[in-house]
């Protein structure tokens, strides 16, 4: 049987592909990089929006903030300078100074640090009272007397204390203000170090968490498709080596498990088609055995009917006279293939006809149909057996589906191999059937005829069967070929050599003895039914008409019995020859048995002469 595989690839079901999966690990990997970047730019860009703000919002209110604190100090300073004064040059000079350059200076950086921090408005406004303050206690002119008595000392003694109490909270809200804006800038730089710090981690634990991802689908593909790949790579070297394996056990949906179906569909291939060539090696093996073209005919049919499945096969030969189609064997399962048969002539097959394959059925609408497979209700394919140039026969093989490429290379290889065996089979038995028999009679000829003679009497003395011997000799024969020619007596000859084939039984036997003699044989036949058999060839050979001759055809024969008449196959020939004689001396055209020649032989011999003879016999 043909085993068919047929392997279903695993695209037709739902899952990840060996692409896909190493698509997803190179997004993942990507994924995570473009996290990390992502993360990575956040983190620069917080680092770099807080050092914005640290250089910007410190840097302004910490430089007004100093310029402020500074110039109330030279306010301050100038003031209590100007409480001492002794010329009116140098209050002049203090004075101008005051108007000109520092108390606008103080006042221009009180707009400056309310610009800068607007959160320090209400301290900015009690340092522009105080300097108001200040102001106008110089517009009193107290700062303008001069004088080394005690009260003018104890007077510029108040005044700077008075001065003192002016700026000292001034100065002090100043330098505190300074403080607590250094304070702010070392903790923009703290958070700033602390974003650093927290962006660095941030990207180092996504770094490691990349990582870890990457390794990890390694490790996941690695323990999916490393081992499946290494059991596929053995599995293949195994079977590479001609070593027999158990089938793949298959996991997984993807081309790898595509790759495991179509290794375990190889190695189902491989053994089926090693079972096909070890049958077909069994198939030539006993087809060089075979002895005969029926045996070959059988082997033919059973071989391929076992090798395809549903198939019924028939064999076709042509007669002997090559004019007609027969089957070589059995058709009674295929009775319209038998029916299409009689009288078919070779040319009636299309394989014959054309020497090559040729199909019908199944969707197949050839061009020109073949009077014995058209219109079928199988499918069918036929093979001619072609040998040497000739067509000897073919191969009709019907089948229920249509056939694969290996069954119809089986049937091309298995018809090709059995050939030139049927031709051999044939010539030999051709040339066993020339050595054998009469090419003018077509009867055995006088050495096959020895033989079955011997055959039969062994046969016929084993089973203590009766069996009759007809010795018959045509009656004037010589006078035939001496005036009408040897042509016209081989045609005589020939008419009753297809005499005795017709008048006789399947299991009776004629074989020409020579000349113009033949020696019947009849089994199981007693003498009476010999005597019916003899008297009904020599009546049909009277009723025979050769073209051309005018003389009537008459037969002499004479019959004798086994064990009767005779022991052995020479007895029984010698009183059947005897009884031959008889007739002819009675007269011709006549059957006489061996028991009334012997009452004659004996009425016409004396008692000296039986006695011999019966010595003889």
């Amino acid at each position: 049987m043909c085993v068919k595989q047929t392997v279903t690839p695993s695209s037709s079901r739902r899952h990840l592909r060996v692409a896909v999966k190493f698509f997803i690990a190179v997004s993942l990997l990507v994924v995570a990089l473009v996290v990390v970047a992502v993360v990575g730019m956040i983190g620069v860009a917080r680092t770099n929006r807080h050092a914005d703000t640290l250089f910007s919002d410190n840097i302004q209110t910490v430089a007004a903030v100093a310029g402020l604190a500074d110039t109330l100090h030279e306010v301050e300073v100038a003031a209590l300078e100007l409480i001492p004064a002794a010329s009116e040059q140098q209050r002049a000079r203090l004075n101008a100074e005051l108007d000109l350059s520092l108390i606008p200076a103080a006042r221009q950086a009180i707009e400056a640090t309310r610009a800068a921090d607007p959160n320090w408005r209400a301290t900015l406004d009690s340092i522009d009272a105080g300097l108001t303050e200040f102001i106008a206690l110089r517009d009193t002119g107290a700062y303008s007397e001069a004088g080394t008595s005690a009260d003018i000392l104890d007077q510029k003694g108040e005044l700077a204390q008075r001065t003192k109490r002016i700026f000292d909270p001034l100065t002090s809200a100043a330098d505190e203000r300074f403080d607590a804006e250094t304070l702010d800038a070392a903790m923009a730089k703290h958070d700033a170090d602390h974003s650093y710090r927290v962006t660095l981690l941030t990207l180092a634990a996504s770094v490691v968490l990349a990582m870890l991802a990457a390794l990890m689908i390694v490790i996941i593909l690695s323990r999916n498709m490393v081992p499946r790949i290494r059991r596929y790579s053995q599995f293949a070297t195994e079977i590479a080596a001609g070593h027999s394996t158990d089938p793949l056990v298959l996991s997984g949906t993807d081309e790898l498990a595509d790759l495991g179906a179509a290794l375990n569909a190889m190695v189902d291939h491989r053994a089926a088609l090693a079972s096909s060539e070890a049958r077909q090696a069994e198939f030539v093996d006993t087809l060089q055995v075979t002895s005969t073209e029926e045996e070959a005919h059988e082997l033919i049919k059973r071989h391929l009917e076992r090798s395809i499945d549903e198939s019924s096969v028939v064999v076709l030969q042509r007669n002997n006279s090559a004019n007609r189609l027969e089957a070589a064997t059995s058709t009674n399962s295929d009775a319209e293939l038998s029916a299409r048969l009689v009288g078919a002539e070779p040319r009636a097959c299309l394989a014959l006809r054309f020497a090559r394959t040729h199909s019908e059925g199944d969707g197949v609408a050839p061009l020109l149909g073949c009077a014995l497979c058209a219109e079928r209700a199988a499918n069918s394919t036929c093979e001619p057996l072609l040998v040497g140039g000739e067509v000897i026969g073919a191969v009709l093989v019907s089948h229920q589906t249509r056939l694969g490429e290996e069954e119809g290379t089986r049937i091309k290889t298995s018809v090709a191999q059995a050939a030139p065996v049927l031709a051999n089979l044939r010539n030999l038995a051709l040339a066993e059937f020339r050595a054998n028999n009469d090419s003018l009679t077509g009867l055995p000829n006088k050495r096959a005829t020895d033989d079955t003679l011997k055959r039969m009497v062994a046969q016929a003395n084993r089973s203590i069967t009766p069996l009759a011997a007809i010795m018959m000799d045509l009656d004037h024969f010589k006078r035939i070929n001496d005036q009408y020619g040897h042509g016209k007596g081989d045609e005589v000859l020939a008419a009753v050599g297809a005499v005795l084939q017709a008048c006789l039984r399947g299991s009776d036997f004629a074989g020409r003895f020579g000349g113009e003699e033949f020696l019947i044989l009849l089994p199981e036949t007693d003498l009476e039914g010999a005597e019916q058999v003899a008297e009904k060839i020599r009546a049909t050979i009277e009723e025979i008409s050769v073209t051309g001759i005018e003389l009537n055809l008459t037969a002499s024969l004479g019959i004798a019995q086994l064990l009767e008449h005779a022991g052995s196959a020479n007895g029984l020939v010698r009183e059947a020859d005897h009884a031959l004689y008889a007739a002819k001396t009675a007269g011709r055209n006549r059957t006489i048995t061996a028991d009334r020649a012997i009452t004659d032989r004996e009425t016409e011999a004396g008692p000296g002469q039986r006695t011999m003879d019966a010595l003889t016999t």
